[in-house]
């Protein structure tokens, strides 16, 4: 039985033929529904609606000219359109890559192949993302359409116990904000942010050990705030050199902060030894994830898809730059969970709480504590 459909648009009818052939002898689960024009794809999407699991275009038909090819042609607005409308994979597949080369590389979901390779590298991807179950998170019906709603509103109907408390929030916000637009902004973003926090304070809350433990990439995200920068941010400069952002999260939020405070990423001095007995091996990768090793001025910071480098910050490795400076020389990367952040500016702040007294002659010291144990013999 079919899982939905692959939706593919190509104006040349023997190609499709072809393609059709190769998907259907792979027997991969979805219908695969073949369209010739923009009109016929348009239909497709309307008959199909959500039970759509990804889409191939080719982007330039015979009938596009040189100087569409260099504007603002309809297919790439196409593209554009469904990538915003549609949470699934999007493959380009064309002669004339050079269209796109500067476009979606942003889209980590929107995949481009030259037609010098065979459509069959693109049906096998779609394979395990099906098989894996990872386009039936993102597609529309799917994980994130459906149990994600029903989460939020269980998260938010379980805050208020008693409808005096939802009365008493609204009336708080009416009495201290007179434009009735500015009121109605102002409560929709406050039950908002409630009902997240809520679902997730529940979905990342730590788990017990022998129950699922978070993947290690759980602990980087893209972040979508307006900030430019925000604390445990990760950034790279020119040079390739990681640094991670640890000025106070309030210097940010208020606008106040006029100096970035970071410290460099370093590469680990040796890779992480994964020989030996098995035992071995997780209490070595524990002792990296959880902060067990010695050095009280470094953490280490997991490599993953996010940022492939990973590293040791170093707290002694501490800077800090003018943030119009900092931003002209040093890029985005990605940003660590606030937990990762949280132990980070920890052992900052411990790193820098150690007052440390004169040092003190080893020799004398031991002179004076053998006094002391003979006179207590003597005694």
């Amino acid at each position: 039985m079919s899982k939905g459909v692959l939706i593919h648009l190509e104006d040349k009818k023997e190609f499709l033929d072809e393609y059709q052939r190769i998907f259907v002898d792979l027997n991969i689960g979805l219908e695969y529904v073949p369209c010739l024009s923009v009109e016929e794809f348009n239909e497709a999407t309307i008959k199909y609606d959500g039970h759509i699991k990804s889409i191939i275009f080719d982007l330039v038909g015979k009938k596009v000219s040189e100087e569409e090819l260099t504007t603002n042609p309809e297919f790439l607005d196409l593209v554009q359109q469904n990538f915003a409308n549609y949470n699934l994979p999007i493959f380009i597949y064309s002669g004339r890559l050079d269209v796109v080369r500067d476009m979606f590389n942003e889209n980590g979901s929107v995949f481009k192949l030259s037609k010098d390779y065979e459509i069959k590298i693109i049906f096998d991807k779609i394979r395990l993302y099906l098989d894996s179950g990872f386009i039936n998170v993102f597609c529309t019906g799917g994980f994130l359409e459906t149990e994600v709603k029903n989460e939020l509103h269980k998260s938010f109907t379980n805050q208020f116990s008693e409808n005096s408390q939802i009365d008493g929030l609204i009336e708080s916000i009416l009495a201290s904000e007179s434009d009735p637009e500015k009121q109605i902004l102002r409560i929709k973003n406050v039950f908002k942010r409630i009902t997240i926090r809520a679902l997730a304070t529940d979905l990342l809350a730590p788990v017990a050990d022998g129950e699922e433990k978070v993947h290690p990439i759980e602990h980087f995200y893209k972040r979508q705030s307006k900030l430019k920068i925000w604390t445990g941010d990760i950034w790279k400069n020119k040079k390739g050199i990681n640094v991670i952002v640890l000025t106070p999260r309030c210097d940010f939020a208020t606008g106040s902060a006029v100096t970035v405070i970071y410290c460099e990423i370093e590469p680990l001095s040796k890779p992480i030894e994964l020989k030996g007995n098995a035992k071995d091996v997780n209490k070595r990768l524990r002792d990296y994830l959880n902060d067990n090793l010695q050095g009280k001025s470094q953490r280490y910071i997991p490599g993953n898809t996010f940022f492939p480098e990973g590293g040791m910050a170093n707290m002694k490795l501490y800077r800090t730059l003018e943030i119009e400076e900092f931003l002209t020389n040093y890029e985005y990367v990605v940003t660590l969970s606030d937990d990762l952040t949280n132990e980070l500016i920890g052992k900052f702040a411990y790193y820098f709480l150690r007052t440390g007294i004169t040092n003190i002659s080893e020799q004398e010291f031991e002179a004076i504590v053998q006094a002391m144990y003979t006179d207590d013999v003597k005694k």
